[in-house]
C-alpha cells in the first residue's frame, strides 16, 4: 500500500528559520507519531533548499568524502552488498566535514535538525542529547537498496537511538525511479512474523519530504532504486547517566563514524568519475 502523505499546514519551513523548535512539528504530526510510531511531512524543505543541499553533496563528493556504506558497528563494520548497497558521508558530529562542501548549508541543516530534536525532546516523553545526534548524507546508485532492519539494537551503542529521521533530497523523483522507503507494521522486527500477511506502507522519496520514526520498533527497508537516490539520514539519541560514561560513549561514537570502506566513488549524479 502506498502511504498517503500527511497534510500539514506547516509545509515548506525554511532552513534559514534558525534553531527554534516552535511549530517545526505541528500537533497533528506529534499525535500521528505517538499513535503509529512514524510520521511523514512533505515539503519540509523547499525545492530551493533541496537544491542547496544537493550542491553541498556534489562538492563533498568531488572532495572524495563519500565511501561505500557498511553494516555493523565499529570493528565489526563491513561492506555487505547482500544487505545494503549505497554510499555515505557523515556530517555529524558538527564540524566533521569542515573545509569541504558548502558549510553554510550544513550549518542551516544542523539548526533544523536540532529544532526537530528539541520538539521531540519537549513533546514525546524521552530526553534527547544534542551531543549524540547522528547524521549523514546517503547516496543510492541505480540498483541500490537496504534490506529490512531496525536502527537500534540492544547491547550496542545504537540502543541509545530513540528517533530516526530521513530528509529526502531527490529533485525530480518519479514512480519509475523506485527507491521507496517501506515501513513495516506487521508486528515483526528484523524479520517478518512467520505465517502473517504482509503489512506495510511505502513512502515516496520526494525531495523535501521528512520522515521520522521510532528507531527500536519500526522495521523498514529501502526498496531497490531504478535511479539515483539521495537523503540526509540520522538518529536522535537519549543521554547516558554519568559524565565519564557519557564522554566515553561520545568518543566511541565518533570513532565508529570513521569506520568505512577504503573504496570511494564519485556518483554519476554529480558528474564525477569513479575513483
Amino acid at each position: 500500500m502506498l502511504l498517503a502523505l500527511l497534510p500539514l499546514a506547516a509545509a515548506g519551513i525554511a532552513l534559514s528559520g534558525g534553531g527554534s523548535s516552535r511549530g517545526i512539528l505541528p500537533q497533528q504530526a506529534l499525535s500521528e507519531l505517538q499513535r503509529t510510531g512514524y510520521v511523514v511531512l512533505p515539503n519540509f524543505l523547499s525545492a530551493e533548499e533541496v537544491e542547496d543541499c544537493v550542491g553541498d553533496v556534489a562538492q563533498l563528493c568531488a572532495s572524495g568524502r563519500f565511501s561505500s556504506a557498511g553494516v555493523g558497528e565499529a570493528a565489526l563494520n563491513r561492506v555487505d552488498e547482500g544487505v545494503r548497497r549505497c554510499e555515505q558521508c557523515f556530517i555529524f558530529p558538527k564540524g566533521r566535514q569542515r573545509g569541504a562542501g558548502v558549510g553554510e548549508v550544513r550549518e542551516q541543516l544542523f539548526s533544523k535538525i536540532d529544532a526537530l530534536r528539541s520538539a521531540l525532546h519537549e513533546n514525546c516523553g524521552k530526553p534527547l542529547d544534542a551531543l549524540l545526534t547522528e547524521g549523514l548524507y546517503v547516496y543510492y546508485p541505480h540498483g541500490g537498496y537496504y534490506k529490512r532492519h531496525l536502527d537500534a539494537a540492544t547491547g550496542t551503542t545504537s540502543a541509545l537511538r530513540v528517533w530516526s529521521y530521513l530528509l529526502y533530497l531527490n529533485q525530480a523523483w518519479s514512480e519509475e525511479d523506485g527507491g521507496w522507503l517501506r515501513i513495516f507494521n506487521d508486528g515483526g522486527a528484523e524479520s517478518a512474523p512467520e505465517g502473517g500477511p504482509p503489512s506495510y506502507v511505502d513512502v515516496e522519496p520526494r525531495g523535501g519530504t521528512l520522515v521520522v520514526f521510532r528507531s527500536d520498533s519500526v522495521p523498514h527497508e529501502v526498496l531497490e532504486t531504478r535511479a539515483e537516490r539521495l537523503a540526509l539520514v540520522g538518529w536522535l539519541c537519549q543521554p547516558l547517566e554519568g559524565s565519564s560514561t557519557r564522554r566515553s560513549l561520545i568518543a566511541g561514537l565518533s570513532a565508529a563514524l570513521a569506520v568505512g570502506s577504503a573504496i570511494k566513488f564519485g556518483p554519476s549524479l554529480f558528474g564525477g568519475q569513479a575513483k
